[in-house]
């Protein structure tokens, strides 16, 4: 441990949004230590963005054990799945609310200097109507995913008022960029990717997403760990909403395929309709001048296709 750096911890630090933020952070000169779930040898490391590494579950001991108290924690632990919510509620729980209550403890009792930042998403908010989403707006969660995470986020507002505690919450839209093995953009890349004349997807393809590169979500990050608000929660987007359709051919497109994308019409209740972040909170606090998504989607789609 290098008394001379400062130290950001990162739970879930082998996911996707863990690994870029553990890596973007040790770019810009911090130690950084890492919590999650399975084995890495030290020359794995620098893969992950790591200086040191716990396998283990997001407890109060698994932090205590590193011996320090860090600048930054940032907390991508928990369940990253909607899918994951509906089949197993019990363990979505587990994951994110006890995962966060773990982290938010510990900060109170033995890191009380520590800026917390917490990805969030809005799922908190469930249905909206088409148009673009205040983060102060009150919705209804349509999973368990999204009903777990609005736990996590009043108990973030509760440690913030009660024991002072700096927490920035960012509702990440949806998220993209290398590296990414799930979701959409992935699953898009594989089947047109297909010598298949037809490529099947759920929806009506009318539905809105509001895509944010990673890289993005990176600077969102840094920006808001340099600030010393007590509390704040902004929208993790664009501003720029975009069709599943409208995505999926671009893909398409970009893959130079002739296949024929049909939407089978049905609707998965717990995947809204519409999203779209309004920009005017965080862009009242740092600069949103943010990647437009085509070039940012060719790269992803030129690296997958590579990958599938």
């Amino acid at each position: 441990m290098n008394k001379n750096k400062k130290s950001v911890l990162v739970t879930g630090s082998k996911g996707f949004i863990g690994s870029n933020a553990a890596k973007h952070f040790r770019n810009l000169g911090f130690e950084i230590f890492g919590i999650g779930h399975g084995d890495l040898a030290n020359v794995e490391l620098v893969k992950f963005g790591l200086d040191h590494w716990k396998n283990a579950n997001v407890t109060i001991e698994a932090m205590r054990d590193y011996g320090i108290s860090f600048d930054i924690i940032i907390h991508c632990g928990g369940s990253g799945s909607v899918g994951f919510s509906v089949e197993n509620p019990y363990g979505d729980f587990k994951k994110t609310v006890d995962g966060t209550l773990e982290v938010l403890e510990f900060i109170r009792l033995y890191s009380p200097e520590s800026k917390l930042i917490y990805p969030s998403s809005p799922a908190v908010q469930g249905e909206h109507c088409d148009s673009p989403i205040l983060e102060s707006y009150v919705g209804k969660p349509c999973s368990p995913y999204g009903y777990h995470k609005k736990i996590a986020e009043e108990l973030c507002r509760s440690y913030s008022e009660k024991y002072g505690l700096k927490v920035s919450i960012v509702r990440l839209f949806s998220v993209y960029g290398v590296g990414l093995r799930k979701q959409l953009l992935w699953d898009a890349v594989g089947k047109l990717s297909k010598e298949n004349s037809e490529a099947d997807f759920w929806g009506t393809g009318q539905e809105t997403r509001d895509f944010i590169h990673i890289d993005d979500v990176m600077y969102i990050f840094e920006q808001l760990a340099k600030q010393n608000l007590d509390f704040v929660l902004v929208n993790g987007g664009t501003g720029i909403k975009t069709s599943i359709r409208q995505t999926v051919e671009k893909i398409r497109e970009y893959l130079k395929k002739e296949v024929n994308i049909v939407f089978n019409n049905e609707i998965v209740p717990s995947n809204p309709m519409y999203y779209c972040a309004s920009m005017g909170h965080i862009s009242s606090l740092i600069d949103c001048n943010f990647k437009p998504l085509e070039p940012g989607l060719l790269e992803y789609v030129t690296w997958a296709s590579n990958e599938q």
